[in-house]
């Protein structure tokens, strides 16, 4: 994902609040937050899965438990929000993080596979002329990268933060 800020480069502080803004807003839809209700396909595809004793399913987990508990098409189901940045990823701190050259947007961060670890990641920052900041932290994570770092843990720092390995 990218993250486009029409500020400067040097005004980390705008940086800083583009970057908490996509790790608090998730991925948004047009359907959030209006009503819905089953549909006769959502049921059927629920119903298939919970009748053969599992599978994927396409329905979204409101959808599927609504159904488990006994929903039938046309009931009203609860309205969508926003899904997380990152799957698992919880309790994020958007900060600026460092000194001089080496100041940094960073952000703090628990994974639900690691619990009692508290994740932290500096960002790299493009050239003012790309004015945008590379968020790839969403594909290192979901393509294995704290699984194959935390193989060998490196240590806390003196705040109890266990920061990335990689892209820094």
């Amino acid at each position: 994902m990218l993250v486009v800020t029409p500020e400067p480069e040097d005004d980390i502080e705008s940086q800083r609040a583009a970057v908490d803004r996509a790790f608090h807003d998730g991925w948004g839809s047009p359907q959030d937050g209006r009503p819905r209700v089953l549909s006769e396909r959502a049921y059927a595809e629920a119903r298939r899965v919970f009748d053969h004793g599992g599978g994927w399913t396409g329905v979204d987990p409101a959808t599927a438990e609504a159904v488990r508990y006994g929903a039938q098409p046309g009931d009203p189901l609860p309205p969508l929000g926003p899904k997380p940045l990152i799957r698992d990823v919880t309790d994020t701190e958007v900060v600026i993080h460092g000194d001089g050259p080496e100041r940094r947007v960073a952000v703090l961060f628990s994974y639900n596979h690691f619990p009692g670890v508290r994740f932290g990641h500096r960002f790299r920052l493009e050239s003012a002329a790309e004015n945008r900041e590379p968020i790839w932290l969403m594909e290192e994570i979901e393509t294995g990268a704290l699984h194959r770092m935390m193989q060998d843990p490196p240590g806390a720092d003196e705040a109890g933060v266990t920061w990335t390995t990689w892209g820094d």
